[in-house]
């Protein structure tokens, strides 16, 4: 049984207790062994005994809710839905770390991909849909992959035309050498090229480009798509703005607003929240600022080494140094608040990084390993798995619904896969 289908509405017993279990222990002793059991089996077999157990584990929600904070503290939390319980969400926490358990022992959830790149993929991005991946290769082409494909064998025996069979578009340019980085708003993708362009495509008419933004003798190593607005942090240590909504041709590729952030690196990350921009230069130094005035807001020397791979969610920063830790700051309005520094099992840079419900994942491309670790007190350590790839330089993206790819110079996409992803795409 699943814990989604446990409904007070359901009667195991016409009784109150008739056993005489329930009663034969005070409600705090209860609560006290629910901590040693895990939730499956509470769920699944305990609430079976009798009405009243059942009612009492139906109706403790400030004990469930408790203990989800214990596996998960704040501010990693992801709360539960309105129409969810807290027992459902501890139910669904634990299945989770369970399943990466299982993913790294059976090594089963687990597919490399290739044939769509001849080149090393150089950035790969997952779309709110949970199943769609677009990837950009140092080969000068950008992919469309349908990762439903995976759990629906049925359909991998469509047309090779894409030189995969889980590729259903493809945007190919010569003169676009390599791709550095991706980003999307709704159904238009956006690519930064080593030719110094950045461009836009339209997914929903198979990739075709919609324009283009010549940078003038520099290329953005990183860009963001926000609102027809485009942020290019640049290798010269600027962070130009555009709007999308100008024909660049017209106005010679003129940006609405130049920023010099740096002029001793370039800049590696670039973020957005509300009115404020984040962003993330050689050597490890944290800006931060105010959209409305440009004002520069934080200047931080972080100290992380020459390599920080970087990854910002629901206001949470994480920040991967070369000695296997991670950084978490909190973005709170007008100023970054440092949480804590993370061990991870790697003790090597991290090379990518992405967190989802409590839930992070590491890599690093000196042992081609993924950690994931749940963020609960003390961190936990739940699986590490062995990446077939042979680059130095790994992208990474994960989404809630349990798919991470990886993308590496053997011109493959891997994906990894919880049994939730297979349940949610299956049918």
């Amino acid at each position: 049984m699943l814990s989604e289908e446990l409904t007070d509405d359901q009667d195991y017993d016409n009784g109150s207790c008739e056993c005489g279990l329930f009663h034969s222990l005070p409600p705090e002793i209860w609560l006290n062994l629910f901590s040693y059991i895990s939730t499956e089996y509470i769920v699944e077999k305990l609430s079976l005994v009798c009405k009243s157990l059942r009612t009492f584990i139906l109706s403790s929600q400030s004990y469930w809710k408790y203990r989800y904070e214990r596996r998960v503290r704040a501010p990693y939390r992801s709360m539960p839905n309105t129409d969810d319980t807290w027992l459902n969400t501890c139910h669904k926490l634990e299945r989770r770390g369970r399943e990466w358990q299982q993913c790294a022992e059976q090594h089963q959830n687990i597919l490399s991909i290739s044939g769509a790149h001849i080149g090393p993929i150089a950035d790969a991005i997952i779309l709110e849909n949970g199943y769609t991946c677009v990837t950009g290769s140092r080969d000068s082409s950008i992919c469309c992959w349908d990762l439903r494909r995976i759990v629906r064998p049925e359909e991998t025996k469509v047309s090779n035309v894409f030189g995969s069979a889980y590729v259903t578009k493809r945007a190919e340019d010569k003169q676009q050498r390599w791709i550095w980085s991706l980003d999307h708003e709704g159904h238009v993708i956006s690519s930064a090229s080593s030719n110094y362009e950045i461009r836009l495509w339209d997914l929903n008419e198979g990739l075709r480009e919609i324009s283009r933004i010549k940078l003038r003798s520099t290329f953005a190593m990183t860009h963001r798509l926000r609102d027809s607005l485009l942020y290019a942090g640049v290798y010269n240590g600027k962070l130009n703005v555009y709007d999308t909504r100008i024909n660049n041709a017209e106005t010679n590729n003129a940006p609405v607003h130049i920023e010099r952030v740096t002029r001793r690196g370039y800049i590696h990350a670039l973020e957005l929240q509300d009115n404020y921009i984040l962003v993330m230069h050689k050597p490890s130094t944290l800006c931060l600022y105010d959209q409305r005035t440009w004002k520069k807001i934080e200047n931080v020397p972080l100290n992380l080494g020459e390599r920080v791979s970087s990854y910002y969610k629901n206001s949470l920063l994480f920040l991967g140094d070369n000695e296997g830790f991670v950084h978490t700051f909190h973005w709170k309005k007008d100023h970054c608040e440092f949480i804590e520094k993370i061990r991870t099992e790697h003790g090597c840079p991290i090379t990518a990084l992405c967190h989802s419900q409590g839930i992070l994942q590491t890599c690093t491309a000196a042992t081609k390993t993924l950690a994931i670790d749940q963020l609960s007190t003390p961190v936990k350590h739940l699986a590490r798995i062995q990446a077939d790839t042979m680059d130095q330089h790994i992208c990474m993206d994960a989404n809630d619904n349990g798919l991470t790819v990886i993308g590496g110079s053997d011109n493959n996409l891997i994906t990894i896969y919880r049994d939730e992803f297979r349940r949610c795409y299956a049918l």
